[in-house]
């Protein structure tokens, strides 16, 4: 097990790859049970069949906002449980933020017991102090655990820290090792980089972050299952060409194989009607987008409150930027 001390060094070298981040296949009445068994069918898609180099855990898409203290604990074991068992080596990575930062010190224990690589803090979405409250929020778990900790710094908890803010938490806690910057927000990781050249960090919009210069580690929280199939591997064709600098033909690419419409049509579920220029996790959708290629969801597709079902009319477009790209049967 790699330290809260040795963090750092071990992030240059091993905090990398690409992983997905993994909705939670619900079932039952209102979506109150969660299918463990979909859930392992998951990870062995992840891991065997895209042969991936690693999971990101009860996540924004997992909807860990709806989930109890139980059941991320149990997600947790499952999925590192069959992760190990199928590829021993993957990178594991947890997001184990809350909203208290007692419960957050338990599941990262938790995460640091059943041998999870790395642990990841939002920015704490209520009541927050600022960067001082941040800084408070990450100091109290370091201290109380003793494993690598990430940072994500999401527009989605309405705090977002400036380079300058998120380069000073780095420096000050040792555990504090990458940083995932989830805004879209290509020149803010730039400054960052600029700063603190030895910090993992990676955009989430990762195309704009190669093309500025910024060093890819890869995407170590994305749902990259939605973009390709054992068949096809589109996003990792893509992103091979963005990582030699041919971006003519990665665009080129993108447009002939289908993967730029899938995009396109995938941002549906990235933001609500309701909440229009706000991104946000809808789970329903992303499990929708699953399901449409052959995925196990659960037998209740839909979100858990306070997000509402995926609709109808927002489906089409997606099942037919899929059949156009040959992912799935006409």
């Amino acid at each position: 097990m790699v330290t809260g001390a040795e963090a750092k060094a071990w992030a240059r070298e091993h905090l990398r790859g690409n992983c997905s981040s993994l909705y939670t296949p619900f079932s039952g009445r209102d979506g109150d049970e969660i299918d463990y068994e979909a859930l392992r069918a998951l990870v062995r898609h992840c891991l065997v069949e895209l042969d991936q180099d690693g999971l990101w855990l009860n996540g924004g898409i997992a909807e860990f906002w709806s989930l109890t203290t139980d059941e991320l604990k149990e997600v947790m074991r499952v999925a590192i449980e069959e992760a190990r068992t199928v590829k021993p080596q993957a990178l594991i990575q947890v997001m184990s933020s809350t909203d208290t930062a007692k419960q957050c010190v338990e599941l990262t224990l938790y995460a640091q017991e059943l041998g999870a690589d790395i642990c990841y803090l939002l920015t704490p979405y209520f009541e927050c102090s600022g960067k001082p409250g941040v800084y408070e929020y990450l100091r109290y778990v370091a201290d109380r655990t003793d494993i690598p900790l990430g940072f994500f710094n999401s527009q989605a908890t309405g705090l977002v820290l400036t380079p300058q803010e998120c380069v000073e938490l780095y420096r000050d806690i040792p555990a504090l090792c990458g940083l995932k910057n989830g805004m879209f927000d290509v020149e803010h990781s730039l400054a960052v980089h600029k700063m603190a050249p030895e910090m993992v960090l990676w955009e989430v919009a990762d195309e704009a972050g190669i093309r500025a210069g910024i060093p890819h580690p890869g995407a170590l929280g994305a749902a990259l299952y939605l973009y390709e199939t054992p068949e096809r591997r589109l996003y990792t064709e893509h992103r091979n060409l963005l990582l030699q600098g041919d971006f003519e033909l990665a665009a080129k690419f993108a447009a002939e194989s289908g993967l730029a419409a899938i995009r396109a049509a995938n941002k549906r579920y990235q933001s609500h009607p309701a909440r229009p220029g706000a991104f946000t996790h809808w789970g329903a959708g992303f499990k929708f987008g699953a399901s449409v290629l052959g995925l196990p969801i659960g037998d209740y597709p839909h979100s858990r409150p306070p997000q509402t079902a995926f609709p109808d009319a927002l489906k089409g477009p997606v099942r037919e930027a899929y059949r156009e790209a040959g992912l799935i049967q006409s």
